[in-house]
């Protein structure tokens, strides 16, 4: 028996306004949107809590903006930007942190998963977001230990990887070759092309991104009397962006394509010889799709190497038993924020580390020397170093060598090596 069965996996999407979240078990064997109830757009709910005035009781969503509505519950929204400021914010007079009300927002939206999927605990959660800022992830992940979920119960992912996982998790034929999504939300027009590059018997998947809001507003989507003008713009988009591509299937997001949408020139069009599916959950059904994976990866040949992932492996030169060796440090494909590592060597004489970049879509290496000539001089196997990497986006990185001494032999001098590294 597959132990994925006994698992149960949420994948929530946070925006701003609203979110929406998913569930995976082993009844459906896919995510499954949770359904509040709320008229056309069931699937979400906003991004907003409530404390109930004069009393410690709390709601979020839906039940939080009825409450306000009535006068009994002071709602709070904006709850990612409250979260990027970091400040305490003031509810009925009582200061709160932001990741209080964040964390009654998520618990809210997990138990209403698992409420719907018939289950008593949720093994992994992956959230998905937009905005992609390590202020705010900081907080979520404080959220999400604050109601008992631990660090490696925890995935934070942005809309590209979202959207890969999604992609790749349906069947082979839908993929073959180049996957396009139309995200048209009250922002405007987002293009994003999924595609493979074969490199070193690698599958290096990759997202690229064109933002057409300038030229497909919110605007033209809401005025009715423009709906053939809108129609010819997204068509002649569809073409150019199109063109000399190899596409399998397109998917369709955002408010603009739920319900009823009047192009009928650009639904003709991608239609011809494609796959076209439609919906304003695949977001957060990717995020659910990308829990999963993280216990049970994809084919291992495979390498997300899209925003918000390492797309370059860092790798250090090294003596093991008197054998020069090449040691890999951090591993491409993985997202930046909890990247962070750090490893432990003994110095036998070396008087710098040699370290390699490694871009997975290219075959040479770049050499970085980091001298340790700050550090104290001892003889040879009396320094232990820690070498340790933390990541601030996906192409930059900071690197910290710091002396260890040895034992009780050789204290630790304190002394530490600062290096920034771009990746």
């Amino acid at each position: 028996m597959d132990t994925r069965e006994k698992k149960f996996y949420v994948g929530i999407d946070l925006g701003e306004e609203y979110s929406q979240v998913s569930y995976y078990n082993c009844i459906d064997a896919e995510p499954v949107s949770v359904d509040f109830g709320t008229d056309s757009t069931e699937c979400r709910v906003p991004t907003v809590v409530g404390k109930t005035i004069g009393r410690d009781e709390w709601f979020a969503g839906d039940e939080a903006i009825h409450g306000a509505s009535l006068g009994e519950v002071i709602a709070v929204d904006g709850l990612l930007k409250k979260a990027a400021d970091k400040n305490p914010v003031t509810v009925d007079k009582v200061s709160v942190m932001p990741v209080r009300l964040i964390a009654g927002y998520l618990d809210y939206l997990i138990q209403a998963a698992k409420l719907a999927g018939g289950s008593d605990t949720a093994d992994r959660v992956c959230i998905t977001l937009e905005n992609y800022n390590i202020s705010v992830l900081n907080v979520l992940l404080k959220a999400l230990n604050s109601i008992g979920y631990p660090d490696d119960a925890i995935e934070f992912a942005g809309h590209d990887e979202s959207f890969i996982y999604y992609a790749i998790s349906q069947k082979n034929e839908l993929w073959k070759n180049d996957v396009f999504l139309f995200d048209y939300s009250n922002k405007g027009l987002i293009v994003k092309r999924m595609y493979t590059v074969n490199e070193r018997g690698s599958r290096i998947i990759m997202v690229h991104t064109d933002d057409m809001s300038d030229e497909v507003t919110d605007a033209m989507r809401r005025n009715k009397a423009s709906e053939e003008y809108l129609d010819s713009r997204l068509k002649e988009t569809a073409v150019k962006l199109f063109e000399h591509h190899n596409i399998s299937t397109v998917y369709l997001t955002g408010e603009a394509f739920a319900g009823e949408f009047n192009t009928p020139s650009f639904i003709g069009y991608i239609c011809d010889r494609r796959r076209v599916f439609a919906g304003d959950n695949l977001y957060c059904k990717g995020a659910c799709y990308q829990a999963v994976a993280a216990d049970y990866p994809p084919d291992r040949d495979i390498i997300v190497a899209c925003k918000e992932r390492i797309t370059t492996g860092i790798e250090i030169r090294i003596s093991d038993r008197g054998r020069d060796k090449i040691f890999r440090l951090v591993r491409p494909g993985i997202n930046w924020f909890g990247a962070d590592c750090s490893y432990d060597f003994i110095l036998d004489g070396a008087e710098e580390a040699e370290l390699f970049l490694s871009p997975i879509d290219a075959r040479e290496k770049q050499l970085i020397r980091i001298s340790f000539a700050e550090l104290p001089v001892r003889p040879d196997k009396a320094t232990r170093i820690t070498i340790s990497f933390s990541f601030t986006s996906d192409s930059r990185c900071h690197m910290m060598v710091k002396d260890k001494g040895f034992g009780e032999f050789y204290k630790s001098s304190g002394r530490v090596i600062n290096e920034e590294l771009l990746l």
